[in-house]
């Protein structure tokens, strides 16, 4: 395993306005939306998820304005909702807390678990994350090894489903 930064290109996710019912993914996986600008935290993610033998489906959005979209497409379809979205709070375009306060807003997916995975340890967005109900504040682990053991804490997220 390294820690050098993963390419996520386009086109190796799908499109934010796609769910996975629209993307011939197969019963049994979970679709987890990542909100993330930084392709190497992408990267460990799927490092902890692979490592925990987690069956997904990973969908990721660079930008706030993309996930508050995605969220806007869902309502208005009634599609489903991500069954863990791992949010940035530091994103371009619009900020994490924004996006956290229109998940919550949502009709559709207002009780989806969403954990805040963030390098800031700042007062005001462990207040905002409170605030808008994360399930979870979690600051990015410094190691490999401790990224990877986030993958129980999506293990037992997805099991409260």
């Amino acid at each position: 395993m390294s820690l050098s930064p993963e390419k996520v290109p386009p086109s190796s996710s799908p499109s934010p306005h796609k769910k996975p019912a629209d993307t011939g993914a197969e019963a049994g996986r979970s679709w987890i939306v990542v909100v993330e600008d930084n392709p190497a935290d992408v990267g460990l993610v799927r490092e902890a998820l692979d490592e925990h033998r987690v069956v997904y489906e990973l969908t990721v959005i660079t930008d706030g304005e993309r996930a508050i979209g995605l969220i806007e497409d869902i309502d208005a379809n009634g599609s489903r909702c991500p069954d863990l979205v791992l949010l940035d709070l530091k994103l371009p375009r619009r900020d994490g807390c924004e996006v956290l306060q229109r998940m919550r807003a949502s009709a559709q997916c207002r009780n989806m678990p969403v954990v805040v995975l963030t390098s800031s340890d700042a007062k005001e967005d462990r207040e905002c994350a409170e605030r808008y109900g994360a399930t979870k504040y979690l600051r990015k682990p410094h190691s490999l090894e401790e990224f990877i053991g986030l993958g129980r804490v999506f293990i037992e997220l997805l099991a409260g489903r």
